[in-house]
């Protein structure tokens, strides 16, 4: 049996851009999310155009994908320290991963229950 490897800690080189990474994605993560939100609200004022739904139900849309938007740009945030904070990477992606998935649910949710 061999003996297990000591893990090294990475050089001062690795760590800082790891760390500029890492921040990179979170500022191109919001960033993105910023103009998807921003397009799905128009989208959302739009769609009722022709008055075939009720208020509540539009008002539903477009809070349901604004709401949805703010949980699915806010994952971008333990994603990206995810990148340098090796001790809490694990618990990190999954949070980034939950943050998302429930925010894309959220909007899925919120755009087939206006056409219903």
């Amino acid at each position: 049996m061999s003996e297990p490897t000591p893990t090294n800690p990475p050089s001062q080189g690795v760590s800082i851009l790891l760390v500029f990474l890492g921040l990179l994605f979170i500022a191109s993560w919001i960033a993105a999310h910023v103009v998807w939100a921003s397009m799905s609200l128009m989208g959302s004022l739009m769609a009722n155009d022709s008055g075939g739904a009720t208020t509540n139900q539009h008002m539903g849309l477009i809070f349901g994908m604004l709401g949805g938007q703010l949980f699915a740009g806010a994952a971008g945030i333990p994603g990206g320290l995810a990148f340098f904070w090796r001790s809490q990477r694990k618990r990190l992606l999954m949070t980034f991963a939950a943050l998302f998935v429930i925010g894309a649910l959220w909007q899925v949710i919120a755009f087939f229950s206006f056409f219903s």
